[in-house]
């Protein structure tokens, strides 16, 4: 956890995604920071789409942060079912307190088609997972912030939105999107002292985090070994030379930002962790 970071201790954060990858990260830090968690994750695969998170992955993730002395909801659900998420979150806030502080919409998914073969059932899985999940989670949570006048969403978009990516496309404007409605969002709750805020990250260096995460996945689609795929993704985007290669943690460092008092005065705002993708 970044050092001198205030408000996390006592806060309970809800994580999509949370069983691997970025999110299992993002629990971990939160937890080391003294917060409680709400992991939720799909634990189901959809068609088409690379493994996604088992449900043996979100209980290691309870597991791992109740390890650290917090708390830890699991939440098994599909972000594409709004009574799905309706659920989820009625049954974190009756399990925390009806307070959830913090969301990180971290979730989503991303596969590999070009223009003129668009599989329509993938193209519906990438934005129905990444756009109308956000969503959901905040609609049913925002009322919880309102009615205590406080709150940090931070939503996940991508660095692929400052350069774009080809056979990506359903993804980047799905990540584009992310970033539409955090403005929006913004504007509508600021009069309830509610923050809402995205990272855009760069390709994401495949870890020791169970899963690995997306590139893990879309190595497979290649044919190639993550780190191969880490390297060509990077290199598309990126600046080039060693030192703008992205790790975990570099996001799960911009999310306890965001998320913390310091960043009380951001609103509004793409912070974009992105080894400089977004100026190229």
């Amino acid at each position: 956890m970044p050092a001198m970071l205030r408000g996390l201790e006592g806060k309970t954060v809800l994580i999509t995604g949370a069983a691997k990858g970025q999110g299992l990260s993002h629990a971990l830090a939160f937890a080391d920071a003294g917060a409680d968690v709400a992991a939720l994750d799909i634990t189901d695969p959809i068609d088409d789409i690379y493994p996604l998170a088992t449900a043996d992955m979100l209980e290691a993730t309870v597991a791992a942060v109740e390890a650290k002395g917090r708390r830890c909801l699991p939440l098994p659900c599909d972000l594409r079912d709004e009574s799905q998420v309706e659920a989820a979150v009625a049954k974190a806030l009756g399990y925390f307190d009806h307070r959830i502080d913090i969301v990180v919409n971290n979730a989503g998914v991303a596969a590999l088609d070009s223009i003129q073969g668009m599989r329509s059932h993938v193209m519906d899985a990438v934005i129905d997972t990444i756009v109308k999940g956000h969503m959901y989670v905040a609609k049913y949570v925002v009322p919880s912030m309102i009615g205590h006048r406080s709150g940090k969403i931070i939503n996940i978009s991508s660095g692929v939105t400052g350069s774009g990516h080809a056979q990506l496309s359903h993804y980047v404007a799905a990540k584009h999107a992310i970033q539409g409605l955090t403005s929006a969002w913004a504007f509508e709750l600021a009069e309830f002292d509610i923050n809402v805020n995205a990272i855009a990250p760069a390709t994401i260096k495949p870890g020791e985090e169970q899963g690995s995460g997306m590139v893990l996945g879309l190595a497979g689609e290649v044919g190639m070994t993550p780190d191969d795929a880490y390297e060509m993704f990077s290199a598309a985007g990126n600046m080039p030379g060693p030192k703008w290669r992205t790790e975990v943690s570099d996001i799960t460092d911009a999310v306890l930002f965001l998320a913390s008092d310091n960043a009380d005065q951001i609103t509004g705002h793409v912070l974009r962790v992105d080894a400089g993708q977004g100026a190229k």
